[in-house]
């Protein structure tokens, strides 16, 4: 069974039902039926999981991996295939939110991550902007933390500002996420495209790997402000933002240097 490549809306209403994202270590296990399909090739392993009840739901290709998610509806199982060369190389249990299922029951960490995920999850509930294969998986053990990722998530892929009141890493992993699915998913536009107008484009790409407190002085000197910024890790990212020709750019910093700079959009830096 054949599925297909190109990944699915991730982000819709579903209304009516409450939001269930808590996933605990047992959703790392394998379903006993399905250990045979390890290392085997992924055309054989899918056409088995359509033959034992499975049915797809969407994939993802990322980092150089193919993620599938099939859902069991007899047993409400989720399961996730990761397969690189066309082989398997792993199955396992992960969340029925990942295969779009939203249940009808409701606990207290339910409850907990529909308010995370904001207020429209009180009339509905709000579908997960990210599949599990994008979080590191200590994002994963309770439901506030996989709010807290999915919220930096939907930031950073959607070009918002970083807004971390909770002051979480599951935001700013989830952010930084968002960020580079965003670049990947834009990655055949070219790095000065979102520019037009009647001003020249100035050019930074000399700056990187110069020290940040000469990048910082040469970024103004050709008309470049700095609008804020955050710190990830060893890693800084300060935005800096030309009015008179309206860039947008993110500076990377790492051990005092400028690592590179990022094309980012004009509202990121108002």
């Amino acid at each position: 069974m054949s599925s297909p490549l190109r990944r699915v809306s991730r982000l819709c209403l579903i209304g009516g039902m409450s939001v269930s994202v808590a996933a605990g270590p047992a959703l790392a296990d394998i379903p006993d039926n399905l250990t045979d399909l390890v290392y085997q090739s992924a055309e054989w392993g899918n056409e088995q999981l359509g033959s034992r009840g499975y049915t797809f739901i969407t994939s993802d290709y990322h980092e150089g991996q193919s993620y599938e998610y099939w859902w069991n509806g007899s047993s409400k199982t989720c399961v996730q295939t990761r397969a690189a060369g066309g082989k398997y190389e792993a199955i396992r249990t992960t969340s029925s939110t990942d295969c779009n299922q939203y249940g009808s029951q409701s606990n207290k960490n339910d409850n907990a991550a529909a308010i995370a995920l904001g207020a429209a999850a009180l009339i509905g509930a709000v579908a997960l902007a990210h599949k599990s294969h994008e979080r590191d998986e200590k994002h994963g053990g309770d439901s506030q933390s996989v709010a807290e990722f999915d919220r930096g998530y939907r930031d950073g892929l959607y070009h918002q500002s970083y807004h971390n009141y909770q002051d979480t890493t599951a935001y700013s992993d989830g952010y930084n996420a968002g960020q580079r699915e965003r670049d990947e998913e834009t990655s055949h536009r070219p790095s000065n495209g979102r520019y037009s107008g009647y001003q020249q484009y100035v050019s930074v790409s000399d700056l990187a790997g110069a020290r940040a407190s000469s990048a910082d002085s040469e970024l103004r000197n050709r008309g470049f402000r700095d609008t804020g910024g955050y710190k990830q890790g060893s890693r800084s990212y300060v935005t800096w933002y030309n009015q008179r020709t309206r860039q947008c750019i993110q500076a990377v910093t790492q051990d005092g240097r400028i690592a590179r700079f990022e094309d980012i959009d004009e509202g990121n830096c108002l």
